[in-house]
C-alpha cells in the first residue's frame, strides 16, 4: 500500500463504498479509474470491487433510499448500483477459471481476497485498488510502473495473453494512448502470442485497432504489422514503412483519413466491402473508400475543388484535403507540399464562404422549374440538370434561375436538333 497518494472520487462513489463497509464488507475502486487518477487524468468510469457477493450487494442497496440495483452482469459478479439515474458497476472479488477460448473464463469463483482478484487482471497499472481509509492495494507494483511509464503484464504476461488474447492488442493500445513503453518480457509475449488474435471477434479487434489508430501515437500500429495482426485484420498490405507512420502522425484525428492512409496500401479492390467486413459503420466505410478513390482527382482550379465537393460532400472534401496533406511526403518538413496543401485549403475555404453551388440540389432551379419551362420528363431532364451544374461549377455567378432556364432551353433545342438528324 502507498501512503503518499490520495484519490478524490465522486461523492456517490465514496458513498457506495461507505454503505458497503457499514454492512460489513470491503470495497475499493479499482482498475482504470485508479490508474487515471494516479496519472492526473479524469476517469471516465468509476468501477468498484467488493468482498460482498452479488446478492449481498443487491440486499444492501435495496434498503438504502435513493439507490436501486440492476443485474447487468450478475453471472460474473457485477451489479450496477444506480443513484440519480447514473450507474456504477460494483463487482465481487473473483478468481477466473480456465480460458479455453482465449477470451472468456469458463467459470468464475467469488472470493473475499482483494489480492486474488487483482491477480487475474491484465497489466500492473490496472491491478491497483484504492480505498479512502485503507489507501492502495498494489501487490504487483503498478504505481511504480505508472511512474516509470511502463506497461507490464500481471505475473506471467504470456499466461495473461493465453487467458485473453485481446490483451495483446490492449497492451499496444495503452502504449499508444499513454505513451508508455511495453516492458521487455511483456513485449516478447505480445509477439509470441499474437497468433491467438485469430480467436477474437472482429468487433473486438476493430475496437482496439481503432483506439490505437486514433491515439496520439498511431505509429504503434507498427507492432500490429510486425506481429501479423494487421494482416489478419485488414488483409494483405504493403503498409509499414517509416513514411507511412509519418503520414499517420501528420493526419488529424479523423478516422476515415487515418484508415485511408492504411487502406491505400492494401491490395483490396473494394475498400468499402473490406471495411464493412471489419465491422466499421456505413459512413466510415464509404468515406474512407471515397478518400482513396478520389486521391488522384485533379485539384488545379476552383472548378476542380467544386467538383471534389460535388463528389464527396463538404465534409468529405475536407477529409480528402487532410489525406492529401499527409501523402506524398518526402521529408518530415516538405515546404513545397505544405504550401500546395495550404493553397488548396484556401480555395476550399473561399468556396464554402461564398456559398458556391456544388451539387444539383443547390442549383437555383429544380425539376419542377424545368417542366414549367417545357422540358419533358425522363432522362433528358437529368442530362440538362447535369449540364447546368457543370456550367455553374465553372461560373458560380451563373447560379441564377433566369440564366439557368435560358441556358437549358438553348441546350434542349440543340439536343432535339441532334436527335432529328
Amino acid at each position: 500500500m502507498s501512503e503518499d497518494l490520495r484519490i478524490e472520487m465522486p461523492s456517490v462513489v465514496r458513498e457506495i463504498i461507505k454503505i458497503l463497509e457499514a454492512a460489513g464488507h470491503e470495497a475499493f475502486i479499482v482498475g482504470g479509474c485508479v490508474r487515471d487518477s494516479i496519472m492526473g487524468r479524469v476517469p471516465k468510469d468509476w468501477d468498484i470491487t467488493t468482498s460482498a457477493a452479488p446478492e449481498a450487494v443487491k440486499a444492501v442497496f435495496a434498503s438504502v433510499p435513493a439507490f436501486h440495483t440492476v443485474d447487468t452482469g450478475i453471472k460474473h459478479g457485477t451489479v450496477t448500483v444506480v443513484k440519480d439515474h447514473i450507474g456504477y458497476e460494483v463487482t465481487t472479488y473473483r478468481i477466473d477459471g480456465e480460458y479455453t477460448d482465449n477470451r472468456h473464463p469458463d467459470s468464475v469463483l467469488f472470493t473475499d481476497d482483494i489480492t486474488g482478484d487483482l491477480a487475474r487482471r491484465d497489466f500492473t497499472m490496472n491491478a491497483i485498488a484504492y480505498n479512502p481509509q485503507r489507501g492502495f492495494v498494489d501487490p504487483y507494483g503498478g504505481i511504480e510502473d505508472i511512474k516509470r511509464e511502463l506497461i507490464r503484464g500481471v505475473g506471467n504476461a504470456a499466461a495473461r495473453f493465453d487467458e485473453d488474447a485481446l490483451r495483446i492488442m490492449r497492451a499496444v493500445r495503452f502504449s499508444a494512448q499513454l505513451d508508455f513503453e511495453i516492458e521487455e518480457e511483456t513485449k516478447k509475449a505480445v509477439f509470441e502470442k499474437a497468433f491467438l488474435i485469430k480467436n477474437i471477434s472482429t468487433e473486438r479487434i476493430r475496437e482496439e485497432f481503432t483506439k490505437t489508430l486514433m491515439s496520439d501515437y498511431p505509429e504503434m500500429i507498427d507492432v500490429f504489422k510486425q506481429t501479423g495482426i494487421l494482416d489478419i485484420f485488414i488483409g494483405e498490405n504493403d503498409f509499414g514503412t517509416d513514411i507511412h507512420f509519418r503520414m499517420l502522425r501528420l493526419c488529424p484525428k479523423q478516422l476515415p483519413v487515418r484508415l485511408a492512409v492504411i487502406m491505400a496500401f492494401t491490395s483490396c479492390t473494394d475498400i468499402y466491402k473490406r471495411l464493412k467486413k471489419m465491422t466499421y459503420d456505413n459512413d466510415t466505410a464509404r468515406m474512407t473508400a471515397d478518400i482513396v478513390k478520389y486521391q488522384s482527382l485533379p485539384l488545379d482550379s476552383e472548378y476542380d475543388m467544386r467538383m471534389l465537393i460535388n463528389k464527396m460532400g463538404v465534409h468529405g472534401a475536407l477529409l480528402e484535403l487532410y489525406f492529401r496533406g499527409a501523402v506524398d511526403i518526402k521529408d518530415i518538413i516538405d515546404i513545397d507540399h505544405a504550401k500546395e496543401i495550404a493553397g488548396l485549403h484556401g480555395i476550399y475555404d473561399k468556396i464554402i464562404k461564398d456559398g458556391d453551388c456544388c451539387t444539383i440540389k443547390d442549383l437555383a432551379v429544380n425539376g419542377g422549374d424545368l417542366m414549367a419551362a417545357g422540358v419533358p420528363k425522363g432522362k433528358i431532364m437529368g442530362v440538362l440538370l447535369e449540364k447546368a451544374l457543370d456550367k455553374v461549377l465553372n461560373e458560380p455567378g451563373f447560379n441564377n434561375k433566369e440564366k439557368i432556364l435560358n441556358y437549358i432551353k438553348n441546350e434542349l433545342v440543340l439536343i432535339q436538333k441532334e436527335e432529328q438528324q
